[in-house]
């Protein structure tokens, strides 16, 4: 936990000297228009392992800068995944041929948002930055498999069973089970996770969020995880990603 304690502290001091430079960059700039306190949006996004749902809400403590809680559903996959389908199987699901757990991970967190660049009066792209951090949640799901065996008084019967790389191999499984079989053997991971961020705002109307984000995120876990049989556990999963966020922002009470 020692390196965990060290990660967050440096994460704090970079959330720290990052906001103070932004905030000089954007002192004497004229606030104009009018300033609505409160943001809501949700979306989705996809990045290089995976998939995912966002949803935020917060408040604009300038006309440049904003507060927000950050929450984030996302799977994570390993960059070997494979999918494979039996051709003598009536499973068009496919599998995964050597995965040994599923991973969805929940962020819950806080961040800022900067403007850099108002889209103004004309209207335009309005470009800013921002940076998110706090707490994942791993659900850890042992991956479950439906395996052809030979009976000698029934011929060939297929039973669902725990991949086991010793066990299993591609021409005696079927396909994947259902997600859901085996959810009483998951486990739970907890970590921490970072992300920044450039964003383009593209509304029409200043009510409304119409926002383009692209950066970079890592999600560092207390345990190491293993996704792919013979290949090492992660501590550490460092992705690139695209988020799409529509949303409101509103002064009135909700």
């Amino acid at each position: 936990m020692n390196f965990l304690n060290s990660f967050a502290l440096c994460f704090a001091l970079l959330l720290v000297g990052m906001e103070g430079g932004i905030a000089q960059s954007i002192a004497g700039v004229e606030e104009t228009g009018i300033v609505y306190r409160k943001t809501r949006s949700m979306g989705v996004y996809i990045h290089s392992r995976g998939t995912g749902l966002s949803f935020r809400r917060g408040v604009n403590e300038t006309g440049f800068r904003s507060a927000q809680f950050d929450f984030s559903l996302q799977t994570m996959r390993h960059p070997k995944e494979i999918r494979s389908v039996n051709p003598f199987s009536d499973n068009a699901v496919g599998y995964i041929y050597g995965k040994r757990n599923s991973i969805l991970m929940l962020r819950t967190g806080w961040g800022k948002q900067f403007i850099l660049h108002p889209e103004g009066d004309k209207g335009g792209v309005e470009t800013g930055f921002c940076f998110y951090g706090g707490a994942t949640w791993a659900l850890v799901k042992p991956v479950y498999l439906n395996v052809y065996y030979f009976d000698n008084n029934f011929g060939v019967r297929e039973r669902t069973e725990r991949y086991n790389p010793q066990l299993h191999y591609p021409d005696n499984i079927s396909g994947r089970a259902p997600f859901l079989v085996g959810i009483g053997e998951s486990r739970f991971s907890a970590g921490l996770y970072a992300n920044a961020g450039m964003q383009f705002e593209f509304g029409k109307k200043q009510q409304n969020l119409r926002l383009l984000e692209t950066g970079i995120a890592a999600d560092f876990m207390a345990r190491p995880i293993e996704i792919m049989a013979n290949n090492p556990a992660e501590r550490l999963f460092v992705t690139l990603y695209i988020r799409l966020m529509y949303g409101k922002l509103w002064n009135r009470n909700e």
